[in-house]
């Protein structure tokens, strides 16, 4: 885990801050150290003149600060290192403390005096480095009292600075941050903007005390996770019990089978966790970690989950694909469902796009009046259907429908439906709102070919469907139906984040996409970054290149606050399955769920 702290000068005229009123009090960061020294090392140097406190250096001055923290903590204290000359350096597993022009090779924000910068253990979830830089664009000195000017500027205090980011080292957010509940306004050299007050208040210190004023020992296990050897697709469950003083944190981390580096599992947070189709990728070691509110902390011994493999059947095809989605009256906002047909000849395939008739499986706000419309991989409409009544196809329909297992349409419904005989290729279904209605709408994929010996020689390599990603019912949903007499492997991704670059550039989109897929009502699988855990990586690259799907942002977006898109390959039996894409945290916009058949 990261997390940047900023403290913020601002006059004081501009803060002064009265006595707190229905306040919730101090806030904490979710990580703590585990009981023992905590090394500071000091590094800032030399003042170019004298200091206004009295302290002969910078570090002095810091010092000073850390031992205000150690007075109000019982099982941890910090250790001042001053004159350090360790390597400045994120991921060293030091404490570096220093000012610096930007925050390792960030620029500076408007206003900020300082950030921390933590990490945790992948294996015990406690607080491995914090770093705390100070912005040397800055004139600094170092004082008592109010606030001081510098001709027209604030002259930021170094000591009651550098105080407000060691309580970030210890484990303290911002109490007045309005991101994490109402605003509130109360004394506490933790609040997010610098002001008059330079010392630990009543707050800060019932903040630590929360922290560090425990002197109780660790959990004791009383269960450990269990090895296992599971076949592909089969389940595994890991889990963990303890006792001993609570509440509990439990961090789990996965060690690939032939790595040397373990990642934590951060969907993984309680005492027990189902991987509910274990695929090649979860061959490894498991272990646990069970951590008190004290930073007491027990492992637990790995499990090693060995995984046997299955054998695909290159016969099983992807016969169906469905989408459930929200269409908006903008371009943007269509459902835009992308299919490749691969082969030599000419495939057949029913499309359809519907709107009133989800009504009777208990859909809200569906789309009143879909218009369907069918494209080539050079931009040229090839169909379009309005309501399936009116098609030329019309008299067909009920039979395709019967043999492809798909639900009748009503008489007079404005539902549409198309059926077509297409080269091998790229083509693009487009859902929109006939008059410009909008609403909840389901566009589908058939395979309706008419037996399964001529699909197999001429089949859906890949559908894709874009759409916009809301909250609740408003997720993007990929149904899809694999067919045949053995399981086949398919590179599953939610594509968001992507999209915001060349050569999409689309806005709006959703900056961190969450895939789960689903059997009926089990979760099979889930994943919020395509990187995380590190090691299947290699192999969601290579099934990218293989099946000629574009490449994936490799890194987060500072600017954005993105995460990544998701991805996953699995292997998957004959059924019926369902890819549900959301924002991880509740975000929302604009994504793009693929299924692509590997060879």
């Amino acid at each position: 885990m990261n997390r940047a702290a900023l403290f913020r000068l601002v006059l004081a005229a501009a803060i002064a801050l009265g006595a707190a009123t229905g306040a919730r009090a101090f806030s904490v960061l979710g990580i703590v150290w585990a009981a023992g020294e905590i090394p500071m090392q000091l590094q800032l140097g030399q003042p170019p003149s004298f200091l206004l406190d009295g302290s002969t250096d910078w570090d002095a001055a810091a010092e000073a600060s850390l031992n205000d923290w150690n007075a109000q903590m019982v099982r941890s204290q910090f250790v001042a290192i001053r004159g350090s000359t360790a390597a400045k350096a994120r991921g060293n597993s030091l404490n570096n403390v220093f000012f610096s022009p930007d925050i390792y090779g960030t620029a500076w924000g408007s206003g900020v005096l300082g950030v921390t910068l933590s990490s945790r253990s992948a294996t015990t979830g406690l607080t491995s480095e914090s770093d705390v830089l100070l912005n040397s664009t800055r004139t600094w000195d170092s004082y008592r009292g109010p606030l001081r000017r510098l001709g027209n500027s604030g002259l930021p205090d170094l000591r009651r600075t550098v105080l407000h980011e060691f309580g970030h080292v210890l484990g303290l957010d911002h109490p007045d941050n309005p991101t994490t509940g109402p605003t509130q306004f109360l004394s506490a050299i933790m609040n997010s903007n610098i002001s008059d007050l330079d010392m630990l208040t009543s707050d800060d210190i019932a903040g630590v005390k929360s922290l560090y004023d425990l002197n109780t020992g660790p959990p004791t296990l009383v269960t450990q996770p269990v090895s296992r050897t599971v076949a592909i697709g089969g389940s595994y469950t890991f889990s963990v019990a303890a006792t001993g003083t609570g509440p509990f944190t439990y961090i789990w981390s996965f060690q690939a089978a032939g790595s040397s580096t373990p990642s934590t599992l951060r969907l993984a947070t309680g005492p027990s966790y189902t991987i509910g189709s274990v695929q090649a990728a979860d061959a490894g070691t498991y272990t646990g970690a069970v951590v008190n509110a004290a930073g007491g902390f027990a492992l637990t011994t790995p499990a090693t989950l060995t995984v046997t493999p299955v054998t695909t059947s290159p016969d099983t095809l992807l016969i169906n694909l469905s989408t459930l989605g929200t269409v908006g009256s903008a371009a943007s906002q269509q459902l835009i469902a992308g299919l490749v047909i691969r082969g030599t000849t000419s495939k057949t395939v029913l499309l359809r796009a519907v709107g009133p008739a989800l009504a009777d499986f208990g859909v809200g706000g569906t789309l009143a009046a879909p218009q369907l419309t069918l494209v080539n991989n050079g931009g040229t409409t090839i169909a379009q259907a309005g309501a399936w009544g009116a098609s030329p196809d019309a008299a067909k329909f009920p039979a395709a429908f019967t043999r492809l297992g798909a639900f009748q349409f009503k008489p007079g419904s404005a539902d549409s439906a198309l059926l077509a005989t297409l080269a091998p290729g790229n083509y693009t279904a487009l859902v929109s709102g006939m008059g410009g209605t909008t609403g909840a709408a389901l566009v589908e994929a058939y395979d309706a070919d008419p037996d399964a010996a001529t699909s197999r020689t001429r089949r859906f390599a890949n559908i894709a469907t874009r759409g916009a990603v809301g909250t609740g019912a408003a997720a993007l949903t990929a149904g899809l139906v694999v067919s045949g007499p053995g399981p086949h492997t398919y590179l599953i991704r939610a594509v968001g984040i992507t999209l915001a670059s060349t050569p999409f550039n689309l806005t709006g989109v959703l900056l961190d996409p969450f895939l789960e897929l689903y059997q009926g009502e089990t979760l099979l699988r889930e994943n919020d970054d395509w990187d995380t855990p590190a090691s299947p990586q290699a192999a969601l690259r290579a099934a990218a290149i293989q099946v000629g799907a574009f490449p994936l942002r490799e890194t987060r977006d500072s600017v954005l606050r993105s995460g990544l898109d998701s991805a996953m390959v699995v292997t998957l039996q004959p059924g019926n399955y369902t890819a549900k894409v959301t924002g991880f945290k509740a975000a929302t916009g604009i994504a793009l769920v693929e299924i692509y058949e590997l060879p």
